[in-house]
């Protein structure tokens, strides 16, 4: 997630300048043709072309609309997460036995750990790369992905180390291992209650809990598991370079300016150049923004820069939830890289 002070100008520039560049030796290159070939391929190609860049801004608006949406659901499932991981700290710290008594502080810092060790093992699965996913995905306004330079729940290490040594073999060779620490943490819940830790009415509650997490973590594996429609995404992709493709020939019949005089060709063609380039460009420019943006949040959970910052997410949760219940030692907050957070 780009922080409020992560795009400037000069990042804004160096991530587009390829494509300006583009844009404008293809004007230059159009207009030379235009000077040089004694006749009109098309007449009058304003009102056509202007056409199309309305049905273009049309369909891009639609584009940024869902996946902003699918972005805007993604962050909304990782704030109930944390909603519901702060309320589960707070019923496990005042836990009390059916006599009145406080439960086992071995037990309660156990039933914390895991449900920590829940929360980085679900972030790891999320951060795999999706079969399913493209294959390249754009980074935006000069931020660079981030593989290989940090550990943002891209290793296998960041979901092992916070395991509890004694569910670490039980979760060997498992392919959802966050259901399985789920289904740990039940299995301890029910113990509890057999043994008597706990009555009945904590057990339902607490359960309830439970299935509010598994609610949450399916939720979140249907938007990393089911891609953005491809026709949606590729249709618009196809349709904007069209448009910048054809924007050029609206030009052709305001291309005027120096008939009539005596000036050289290639004077004409570089007067018109400097004249109609600028705007074409920035035309283009927006378009091809406009499109960048909406790909960018087509999958939240790739670990790129404009993604859902799943792993500053866990880190808060967990600070919270060690602060407010005493249960082990509460890591640093993260921090950005590059100002972004992941």
């Amino acid at each position: 997630m780009i922080l409020h002070d992560g795009i400037s100008i000069r990042k804004l520039l160096k991530g587009s300048v390829g494509f300006i560049g583009i844009v404008l030796a293809w004007i230059f290159l159009v207009q030379v043709v235009d000077e040089l070939t004694p006749i009109d391929l098309i007449s009058n190609p304003s009102p056509p072309v202007a056409m199309l860049g309305l049905a273009v801004a049309f369909f891009l608006g639609f584009k940024n609309t869902s996946t902003y949406g699918r972005w805007t659901e993604a962050r909304m499932v990782w704030g109930d997460i944390a909603n519901t991981s702060r309320d589960w700290g707070n019923t496990i710290s005042t836990l009390v036995q059916p006599n009145g008594s406080v439960i086992d502080a071995d037990l309660r810092d156990e039933l914390i750990d895991r449900h920590v060790a829940w929360l980085n093992t679900l972030a790891f699965q999320l951060r795999q790369p999706a079969t399913t996913g493209r294959k390249r995905r754009p980074w935006m306004f000069s931020h660079k992905p981030i593989s290989g330079r940090e550990d943002l729940h891209q290793k296998p290490e960041s979901w092992q180390n916070s395991q509890l040594k004694t569910d670490l073999p039980l979760l060997d060779g498992k392919a959802n291992r966050a259901a399985c620490l789920l289904n740990l943490q039940a299995r301890r819940l029910s113990d509890m209650a057999q043994q008597g830790k706990i009555d009945p009415f904590w057990h339902v509650a607490l359960m309830d809990r439970l299935s509010r997490f598994t609610t949450a973590q399916g939720q979140c594996e249907r938007i990393k598991n089911t891609p953005f429609p491809r026709q949606v995404a590729e249709v618009g992709r196809l349709f904007s370079w069209i448009f910048i493709f054809l924007l050029p020939l609206a030009f052709n019949d305001e291309r005027s300016i120096m008939v009539g005089t005596d000036a050289s060709m290639m004077r004409t063609v570089l007067f018109g150049w400097m004249t109609f380039a600028p705007v074409g460009a920035l035309v283009c420019w927006i378009f091809f923004v406009t499109e960048r943006v909406s790909a960018s949040m087509e999958d939240p959970f790739e670990g790129d820069v404009t993604d859902v910052p799943i792993s500053a997410l866990c880190r808060t949760i967990e600070i919270d939830i060690r602060q407010m219940t005493g249960c082990g030692v509460a890591p640093q907050p993260a921090q950005p890289v590059e100002k972004a957070l992941f």
